[in-house]
């Protein structure tokens, strides 16, 4: 009876059991975990993704849907559900609703996303709409696949519009047909096969939850460096919110150690702090790396012992050879460490490390104690500029043998002491262009919106990584996967633009625990959209009248958009005119004539200033600021007999410290001006007489400076700093028949940074790429339209990039590099046109063709910029500032010098 009993109370525990793991593993009600396919690169969820915003908030403060990956996504549901329904059933369906999101792979170069829109029983009529639409515009066909029925919508000319399912709970949809067959495939699985679902909160604080793979962070910051890699937790599931300012959203996780603790061992009992020193921060910082410090003692220990047994075997072996000599630099390290890569319109790398210290003296002196014992040759004396004194210490790689490979991409180190910081640059140009910045005050806690993104946005933490998007030539799209790109890049049907042009800030922060990773995602901008009543349009910010008419085009001193700038006119007596911003005007001095020259800004004389170089016919002048008097003392240096007045160059990677300025010859001579002896002496010399095409091009080479000069016939010249040429040089471009016209040349030949062919074009169309040793590889002939017109090389002022162009006497071509046209300007008055190329930072790239009095502003695709002409009797100066997305034109007309702006974006 007992044994009966016993088997029968068995078997119904048995038939429960089977029951309720049956249900467990396969339940009628599935959560959305249960429907997500496996290999999703991200989950996301929000119930505001979907809402309108208004025009007004898109341009003053960051929406949600204004994320990349977050208007993707919107994107993909609001093409679905607008195809069967108006706008207002479609925002009534899915307000309040918290719709989750999964991104998967559907090929090497394909994204896409599959929705989950929870449903009740109340959306029964809208249902019936979807699976019921229009006949005269779509139809509802079906088909099952693993058990599961599925709906595909079809537009009337039979293209796809979207898959979906049904279930008690969800609709289930995704444009990709695949996708959707992997969710059928899905809900017939076992419930422990899929992965932990992320916990998301999302009510009135927290906008969106957002869960991404740790192979989808390996990807993406597989750009900058291993270290950066090493510092991200092996999962995120973040929780978005607004901040303050409104100009941000911050994204918080907190996330266990997992592979981390050597990371987390770097930075034990390192207190997380805010950036200390950002007023050392330069403006035009493009990608920033911060290391926080507290206690300097034990992170260099802890430090020693991370590179210590680093995998790179350089670094273990450079680090062992410095190790005795790295103690008392770690010990005099500050609160900050901070690398800055500045923008590079050439897309080189152009770095800067600062070192903030307790004893800058003691911190300058390690580290070139070190550098010593690495191998760098001790200098006689260092270089100056702008009141500091420039080390060269010649040796590679030294900051990524202290600071690990985060640091690396210094192939020499540039050194300067900066109050109590130590400075350090990959470059003597990237050196001299921070300093630059640093004068005239173009640090980021100028800037009131960085300000607050520092001290307000980024909280403090023991790592920040921080990138400006789209930057010229730093573009963090462009070293993304190819998959991510296409998914990126699709443009918004409403502004026609992708999402990623709405954001301009992105930065990682990580706080290191015992067991945890405190993680924060910063997506943003501090710059403000224009609304469309003041876009494009020409503005007149300021103008200053004077009583004669200006002979030369108005010159700039400092930064149009802050009210700090000050200019040099000059009037038809001769007169040098100084513009205070004030609007004062005070006669300085007289110069022997109109000025024919651009404007160099150089340290002439070593005295902490910039002074700016310029030309007459028979002079150059050094025209000396001093601000605190409102006066400008002229020096005079008479030009040999011959000079071309019409450019003067930086001699840009010399080795030589008193040339500070470069000029042509006539007869096809180089140049330099001496600072010490005040004169000009020959420094290369031309075999062939004849001018050459201006501008010759500077060359920053590893041992110093080149320079290449083509001349009219067809001779380019190659030559070192010290005089000679390289090896086939000069060599003569001549033609591959007698029956081709003669050879003739109206541009420079350029050498594009970067790479190792020289770019040329004759007059007449014909394309040249020639090899280093001189020898022609590879000869096109452009097409020639009817008109007769000439060819010619058209590089940006900055000589770091180039078009083609072709010209007659009223009209001009724009081509692109291959020689295919880009726009044309017709109906110019013959004989009274300049056109120049300016790309002028933040991606900003314009030609501005002035013809007769008036000058039009014009992007690389043909599209004017400004609403009206400017008036302009001499080629107008341009600066864009990216704090304000603001153009700023100075321009010379009549009796009057007038200040312009114009709002791009």
């Amino acid at each position: 009876m007992n044994k009966r009993l016993w088997i029968g109370v068995g078997a119904v525990i048995l038939l429960i059991s089977g029951w309720l793991g049956y249900h467990q593993l396969f339940p009628v009600s599935r959560t959305v975990g249960s429907l997500v396919p496996s290999g999703a690169l991200l989950v996301l969820a929000s119930d505001r993704l979907q809402d309108t915003v208004s025009a007004r908030v898109l341009r003053t403060q960051i929406s949600l849907r204004q994320l990349p990956i977050f208007d993707e996504a919107r994107q993909k549901l609001d093409r679905f559900l607008y195809s069967t329904a108006d706008s207002a059933t479609v925002l009534k369906f899915v307000s309040g609703r918290n719709i989750r999101y999964s991104l998967h792979s559907i090929s090497k170069t394909t994204l896409d996303f599959i929705f989950y829109v929870p449903i009740t029983a109340n959306d029964q009529v809208f249902l019936n709409r979807l699976t019921n639409p229009d006949p005269r515009q779509y139809r509802v066909l079906n088909h099952t696949f693993a058990g599961e029925k599925i709906l595909d919508l079809v537009a009337r000319g039979n293209e796809p519009v979207g898959s979906f399912i049904l279930t008690d709970n969800f609709l289930v949809g995704s444009v990709s047909g695949i996708l959707i067959e992997n969710v059928a495939k899905r809900m017939h699985q076992s419930l422990k096969l899929t992965l932990a679902e992320p916990d998301f909160h999302v009510d009135g604080d927290h906008l969106a939850g957002l869960s991404v793979r740790p192979e989808v962070l390996q990807s993406l910051f597989s750009n900058v460096g291993s270290l950066v890699r090493l510092f991200l937790p092996e999962e995120l599931n973040l929780q978005f919110r607004q901040s303050a300012s409104r100009s941000h959203l911050i994204g918080y996780a907190v996330d266990q150690i997992g592979g981390r603790r050597d990371v987390a061992a770097l930075f034990a009992n390192q207190a997380p702090r805010r950036i200390q020193h950002a007023y050392l921060i330069p403006q035009s910082t493009a990608t920033l790396y911060h290391i926080g410090i507290s206690d300097a003692a034990r992170f260099g220990q802890s430090l020693s012992n991370l590179l210590g047994s680093a995998s790179s075997d350089f670094l273990r072996e450079r680090f062992n050879q410095i190790k005795s000599e790295t103690k008392p630099l770690y010990q005099s390290l500050g609160s900050d460490i901070l690398l800055c890569r500045l923008e590079s319109p050439t897309g080189s790398l152009r770095q800067i490390l600062i070192l903030t210290a307790q004893d800058g003296k003691q911190l300058a002196n390690a580290y070139q104690q070190v550098a010593y014992r690495s191998g760098a040759q001790r200098v006689a004396s260092p270089k100056s500029y702008l009141g500091h004194k420039i080390l060269l210490l010649n040796v590679p790689e030294l900051p990524a043998s202290l600071f690990s490979s985060l640091f690396s991409g210094f192939s020499q180190s540039w050194i300067t002491q900066h109050g109590s910081s130590l400075i350090v640059a990959n470059s003597e140009d990237a050196m001299q262009d921070y300093l630059q910045q640093v004068q005239r005050g173009a640090v980021w806690t100028a800037d009131e919106r960085q300000a607050e993104l520092l001290n307000t946005t980024l909280r403090p933490a023991n790592f920040t990584a921080f990138a400006r998007l789209n930057r010229e030539q730093t573009n963090v799209l462009t070293s993304w996967p190819l998959a991510w790109q296409n998914l990126l890049a699709q443009p918004d049907p409403a502004t026609g633009s992708p999402a990623l042009a709405n954001l301009e800030n992105m930065a990682y922060q990580a706080s290191y625990g015992n067991e945890n990773i405190q993680s924060t995602v910063v997506l943003g901008r501090t710059t403000r959209r224009a609304s469309s009543a003041v876009l494009n349009k020409l503005l007149l910010q300021k103008k200053t009248e004077f009583n004669a008419p200006l002979i030369s085009a108005p010159i700039v001193t400092g930064t149009l958009s802050d009210n700090s700038a000050q200019f040099y006119a000059q009037n038809n007596a001769g007169q040098f005119v100084l513009v205070t911003p004030e609007g004062d005007k005070l006669v300085q001095n007289n110069t022997d004539g109109p000025i024919r020259s651009n404007a160099l800004g150089a340290d002439f004389l070593n005295n902490g200033r910039l002074q700016y170089l310029f030309m007459t016919d028979r002079t150059l002048y050094i025209a000396d600021p001093v601000r605190i008097r409102k006066e400008v003392a002229l020096q005079a240096i008479p030009l040999p007999k011959g000079i071309d007045v019409s450019f003067l160059a930086r001699p840009r990677g010399s080795q030589q410290r008193n040339m500070v300025a470069l000029v042509a010859h006539k007869d096809g001579h180089i140049y330099a001006l001496d600072r010490q002896r005040r004169t000009f002496v020959r420094l290369m010399t031309a075999p062939h007489k004849g001018p050459l095409q201006l501008p010759f091009q500077v060359i920053v080479t590893p041992t110093g400076m080149d320079i290449l000069g083509i001349q009219a016939d067809g001779t380019l010249n190659h030559w070192r700093e010290n005089g000679t040429q390289y090896p086939h040089f000069p060599t003569q471009i001549e033609r591959t028949n007698e029956e081709e016209p003669e050879i003739r040349f109206v541009s420079p030949a350029l050498l594009p940074p970067g790479q190792a062919q020289i770019r040329a074009i004759t007059d007449e169309g014909q394309l040249l790429t020639l090899n280093a040793n001189g020898l022609i590889a590879k000869r096109t002939q452009l097409y020639r339209p009817v008109r007769n017109g000439s060819f010619g090389l058209f590089p940006d002022e900055d000589q770091t990039n180039w078009l083609l162009l072709r010209t007659t006497d009223t009209e001009i071509s724009v081509l692109d590099q291959q020689g295919q046209r880009r726009f044309d300007v017709r109906a110019l008055q013959s004989g009274r046109n300049n056109v120049r190329y300016h790309r002028l930072g933040a991606g900003i790239e314009l030609i501005s063709v002035k013809s007769g009095g008036f000058t039009m502003l014009y992007d690389l695709n043909g599209h004017i910029v400004n609403d009206r002409p400017i008036p302009s009797d001499f080629p107008v100066a341009l600066q864009f500032d990216e704090r304000t997305n603001e153009l700023y034109i100075l321009s010379g007309a009549q009796q009057a010098v007038q200040l312009f702006s114009i709002r791009l974006r």
